[in-house]
């Protein structure tokens, strides 16, 4: 992987693998729906990158960019595609709203293919996942999952971009994230914004939901997509994690043990939640990538600061 072209590069995703990958030496792409300034496109995406105001609704128009006349065929270049929108954020609005996502997704790796990338890499979420086991075990209604229409679209992006990919002659990889959060715990994710009340000993909702989730942290994140670029197999699907997961609700109860030194360090919530959904050993197989942080040593971190 010499070169490298990422849709979404404004969000939290976007910005951190376009980092790592300059730093690298991957000559970086940066796509995105904002004005910036040349200063700006250094300073969020990293030491000789390059920036494109483009919108996914427009991603077809991106092979007749005149920005892209170095970008031709055999320049080893992978396609990253973590642009994703609702109606105010990533998961909400109409089932028209996250199902156009899809045909943007797909209309990517058209793109993809026509400018020379030789891999596509494609960005879902554990939410398809469960949406899709509980789909061929029960007739589930709409009420009994939460953010159907995000996790019907994920599924449909991931098979539509799958065919375009097989019909193109260009590898596709599908990967899939639980949550992904920041060392420093800046972004403002509902799991974040807990995390600090219990920091701020204020009072937080309990979560009634049993669903698994995951934590994986940004450093690890970017690391495997950089290995995924360099190494990810065409057709494969990677559940990219530290497969240790646990309910919300057991990590707030096991920051809140933490912060008054009550807990144990050796624990092994892998073997308390043990699911096959959070399995990581295709990815580890493929291009030896596992999570080496611990939800406990960065907590450990942000708490001695």
């Amino acid at each position: 992987m010499k070169k490298a072209i990422i849709t979404g590069a404004n969000g939290l995703l976007g910005k951190a693998v376009s980092n790592y990958l300059c730093t690298q030496g991957v000559e970086t792409l940066c796509l995105g729906r904002k004005d910036l300034e040349p200063e700006d496109i250094t300073r969020n995406f990293g030491i000789g990158s390059r920036y494109l105001k483009l919108q996914m609704q427009d991603i077809a128009s991106l092979p007749n960019k005149d920005d892209l006349i170095n970008w031709t065929q055999g320049s080893e270049c992978v396609f990253f595609n973590f642009a994703w929108s609702g109606y105010d954020g990533l998961t909400d609005g109409s089932f028209a709203d996250q199902i156009n996502n899809s045909i943007y997704s797909a209309e990517a790796v058209y793109s993809a293919k026509k400018i020379g990338c030789t891999k596509f890499v494609n960005i879902g979420t554990l939410e398809e996942t469960f949406l899709e086991n509980n789909l061929i075990k029960i007739n589930i209604e709409s009420n009994q999952f939460n953010q159907l229409n995000y996790a019907l679209a994920k599924l449909a992006s991931r098979d539509m971009c799958k065919m375009v990919a097989y019909l193109e002659k260009i590898d596709y990889v599908h990967t899939r994230l639980s949550i992904p959060i920041e060392p420093n715990l800046s972004s403002g994710t509902y799991f974040i914004k807990t995390l600090k009340k219990i920091i701020n000993r204020e009072k937080y909702e309990s979560p009634k939901s049993k669903k698994l989730f995951d934590i994986i942290f940004i450093d690890d994140l970017v690391r495997a997509y950089y290995l995924v670029g360099l190494k990810g197999k065409n057709k494969a699907d990677y559940y990219i994690g530290s497969n240790r997961p646990a309910t919300l609700q057991y990590y707030f109860d096991w920051f809140s043990k933490m912060l008054n030194d009550n807990y144990n360090n050796d624990i092994d919530i892998n073997n308390l939640f043990n699911n096959e959904a959070f399995n990581t050993q295709d990815i580890y197989q493929d291009t030896g990538f596992f999570s080496t942080t611990r939800f406990q040593d960065i907590i450990e971190k942000k708490c001695s600061t």
